[in-house]
């Protein structure tokens, strides 16, 4: 079967062409009742995303799955669980994902699972590709082999310095020449477009512009937190980010600032910026407050948490308490078995959940990846990569998030007479 790939920066269209793609390819081709459109990606905002795109596509409706690959590999092992076996493979552990890639791979050669496949979802899509590690391109290297294939990546949008060479580039080129994409759709801004170019191309940036500016913020705190204040309060409307490669220390410190006084002799803010937690920083928050003793009995345990029932994942927490005993006839439970079924249920929720964006909102470049944001502000801090090929990924992946206009508040004098900042 074929294999389509398309290539390009951020904002090119990459997805949209998917899509028109996979539409004209599944109206030419007829889906029977039985068949789906599979779309991958490794993520769970691109599979979100994916999943909204598929939506709109009229001969779409009710024909699609969006899936992370790590799901979609999950649920191959637990469906071919005895195959795994014969093959010499246990079913890993459900949050051994890469083990769980592993013996996917392994079955997606088999035939009789490769005939599942191509019977069930003779289309593949698969976004952000430069982001699947070697077993997850693995897994898509077979399913090439029976079902068409549709890809899109960006190599220098991948942030992890691990998985370069990009691992599909070590079989894509032998079954297909990619398709490349220029034109970048998501901003018209010719100051916000230059900018990316240059940092992607290794040459210095224009500091200075209408809607693109690198400022130097000599180590004080207050000075980057009253340029933030003031880019937030002169926006003329629209979402605002703050990026930056690390959150401790000074961006911080800059956010704090922003979110607790006015500054400025405008006396800009406070504004109510809220940075986008780890799903292990909300679980502690959340098991924290709960004070669940080690061991206890179910009624003990809902007491616990009966005063929180408006924290995310609790009430699903006390239901599945409650029906454990009512089904099973448990009446005591250990506190670590009720902290993994709060985590599982967080995962839940923060997966499959709509994400509503802020107006003002906070996070890391990476947590930034397949997003768009009207205002984007860089917080720069000294604590970054000491490769300047890295350097310049990440400033390359927070410039091209923004549709409108782009701040970039760099901690020291020093930070910008070196990469990415100049050639």
């Amino acid at each position: 079967m074929p294999v389509t790939a398309f290539e390009g920066p951020a904002g090119t269209g990459k997805t949209h062409n998917l899509m028109r793609h996979v539409a004209s390819e599944a109206s030419r081709r007829s889906l029977s009742i039985h068949e789906r459109v599979l779309a991958l990606t490794f993520m769970h905002g691109s599979r979100r995303r994916l999943d909204a795109r598929l939506r709109d596509i009229r001969v779409m409706v009710g024909r699609c799955r969006a899936s992370t690959v790590d799901s979609f590999a999950r649920r191959l092992c637990r469906r071919w669980r005895s195959l795994a076996g014969d093959l010499g493979h246990g079913v890993p552990a459900d949050d051994d994902h890469d083990a769980t890639c592993r013996v996917a791979a392994a079955l997606l050669a088999r035939p009789i699972v490769q005939s599942w496949l191509v019977a069930s979802y003779p289309f593949v899509v698969v976004d952000e590709a430069q982001d699947l590690s070697v077993e997850r391109s693995e897994m898509i290297r077979e399913a090439a082999k029976g079902c068409h294939v549709l890809l899109a990546f960006d190599e220098f949008q991948c942030l992890n310095p691990a998985m370069r060479p990009m691992p599909i580039a070590g079989w894509l080129g032998d079954v297909c020449d990619p398709i490349r994409l220029d034109t970048c759709r998501r901003t018209e801004d010719v100051e916000l477009l230059n900018a990316a170019r240059a940092v992607r191309d290794g040459r210095s940036v224009e500091r200075n512009g209408r809607h693109f500016k690198v400022v130097i913020t000599p180590g004080h705190v207050n000075h980057a937190a009253t340029w933030l204040a003031n880019f937030i309060a002169w926006r003329r409307g629209g979402s605002v980010v703050v990026l930056t490669p690390t959150r401790r220390g000074f961006a911080e410190a800059v956010v704090g600032s922003v979110t607790s006084k006015a500054l400025g002799k405008r006396r800009n803010g406070p504004f109510p910026i809220r940075w986008e937690g780890s799903s292990d920083a909300e679980l502690d928050a959340v098991w924290k407050s709960l004070a669940v003793p080690t061991r206890c009995t179910v009624d003990e345990a809902l007491e616990c948490i009966e005063r929180y029932q408006q924290e995310p994942g609790v009430k699903s927490l006390g239901n599945w308490l409650r029906r454990r005993r009512s089904v099973l006839g448990i009446d005591w439970v250990a506190g670590k078995e009720l902290r993994q079924r709060m985590g599982q249920e967080l995962a839940t929720r923060r997966h499959y959940g709509v994400r509503t964006e802020a107006n003002f909102g906070a996070m890391t470049i990476q947590q930034a990846k397949n997003r768009e944001f009207d205002h984007v502000a860089v917080v720069w801090p000294y604590r970054v990569p000491s490769d300047d090929g890295q350097k310049r990924r990440l400033l390359y992946n927070a410039i091209t998030r923004a549709r409108r206009s782009c701040v970039v508040l760099v901690q020291g004098d020093r930070l910008a007479t070196v990469p990415p900042f100049v050639g």
